[in-house]
Formats: C-alpha cells, structure tokens, sequence
C-alpha cells in the first residue's frame, strides 16, 4: 500500500497537486454517490469507473495528512454489494465528520483519538474492495493502470493549490528524517517571524489537529538570512505551551521544527 500511495502522490503532483482538503472530501463524497448510482442502473463499467476514484481520492486525503495507509484489500467480508456500499457510505460520512473537525466549523472534540482519520479512510476503502470483489475487479491493477494514464497524458491538469505535504521544507526534511510532518511555506530574507506566521495559514491548521491526528511536527526551512524575532520564535508565533522548537542541521540546511511538547 505504501508503493500506491507514493504512485498516486507523484500522479497528482504530476497533474498539478492536491486539492484543498474539503474541496477532497466533496468529491469523495461525490464519487460516493456515483457508485450508488452506478449500482442502482447495474452500470458495471461507471461502477469500475466510481470505484477507482473514490480508491484515489480517499488515499490523497490520507496523504495530505501523512497517514501510512495498511493494505484493506482483504475487505470487510461483506458478500452482498448493497451491505458493502452501506458501509462505504457510513465510512464516507465518518471522514466528513472529522475533517469538518479539523477543517471546517465543526468544534474538535476533546475526546477525539489520534489515528481516527486514518481508521475512516481504511473503512472506506475496506468497503470499495469488497465490492470490488463482488464484481470480480482486481482494484489494484487497474489503480496502476489509472496512473499510468494520468501520468502520461494530464500533465498540469489542475491548478496548484499550495499543500503543507507538498513543500519543498519538508519533501527535503522528510529525505533525512521520515515521518508524519508538514512543511511551511518558503520564508522571505529576514522576514519577520511575526509576518511569516500570518502569512502560514497551514501553522495554524497543524496546531489545532496535530495532538490528535499524530502529526510528528512542522518543518519551517530556515532562511540564508534569519527570521527577525521580537521576543521569541514560541511567543511570535503565538505558540501553544503544548508545541517546543526543535533546530536541525541537515547538509547545509537548517531546519526549525515545531513538535508536540509531550
């Protein structure tokens, strides 16, 4: 599952890079109901079609949150195709109850647990592959197919829309030291640390999900020329006592990355 996912990264990078989460989640929710629709007109080829999105579309999302995907391709064991598309529609709307949490107006719960998202998003596809199965589709092999088309033929497809797991901070930092980060955007020569963060909305999207998502950190790739800090980087940046900075030297670039303070 590992090597699918890095094939549909490097295939949406290909086309243009991700779409802003909840802008993902309306089409998966989209292609959700497709697939029922395909079920309902007993359309085997839009079915084939509707599954395979909703296959790619639910690993970028688990992408743009760094979560490492385990192979579902086992199922659930469900033997009726309606019993399964149930479950992928609750499982769907379990992944829109979380990211409205994380990035809509939905409070985030105290109680939440890390690795839910990751948990909605296997449920998800757990329910395509059984009815994948049902419809005896080798859902992987034509996943490898898609990209192999995607990649050959829509080149720059989308426009790019700036993504914290597709910067250059931390497609470099996670070279050295992989894990479940996110990058912030360049910052200017001697800018202000103050300035830097209003300009990093994806900061503050990090500090309010990262505890429990299990984000390991936020990489900020330090400039040639130094932030200037009023105080210090923690209070300029208006850091919860919950996150520390870390400074890193890797090769010759220095890094700044702020962590959960367990």
């Amino acid at each position: 599952m590992k090597e699918i996912q890095q094939k549909i990264d490097r295939m949406i990078i290909h086309l243009g890079g991700y779409w802003r989460p909840l802008s993902g989640l309306a089409r998966l929710l989209e292609e959700v109901g497709e697939v029922g629709g395909a079920l309902h007109d007993q359309d085997e080829a839009a079915l084939v079609e509707e599954l395979l999105d909703v296959f790619v579309i639910s690993t970028c999302l688990a992408n743009q949150y760094a979560i490492e995907l385990d192979d579902q391709s086992s199922g659930r064991g469900e033997r009726l195709v309606h019993r399964a598309y149930y479950s992928l529609v609750r499982e769907a709307g379990e992944v829109a109850r979380t990211l409205n949490a994380y990035e809509g107006d939905k409070k985030l719960k105290a109680s939440s647990t890390p690795g839910s998202l990751q948990h909605r998003i296997e449920g998800v596809q757990r329910a395509v592959f059984d009815i994948a199965r049902e419809i005896e589709l080798d859902l992987y092999a034509e996943i490898g197919s898609l990209i192999d088309e995607k990649t050959a033929r829509d080149f720059g497809r989308f426009d790019h829309t700036p993504d914290p797991i597709t910067e250059s901070s931390v497609r470099l930092y996670t070279r050295f030291k992989p894990g479940r980060y996110w990058g912030g955007i360049e910052a200017k020569p001697s800018e202000e640390a103050s300035r830097y963060r209003e300009r990093e909305y994806n900061l503050k999207r990090f500090l309010k999900i990262a505890h429990v998502e299990g984000l390991d950190g936020f990489v900020i790739r330090q400039p040639d020329e130094p932030f200037i800090v009023t105080s210090s980087l923690e209070q300029d940046w208006k850091l919860p006592e919950s996150f520390i900075i870390d400074e890193e030297w890797h090769e010759i670039d220095k890094f700044i990355i702020i962590r959960k303070n367990w």
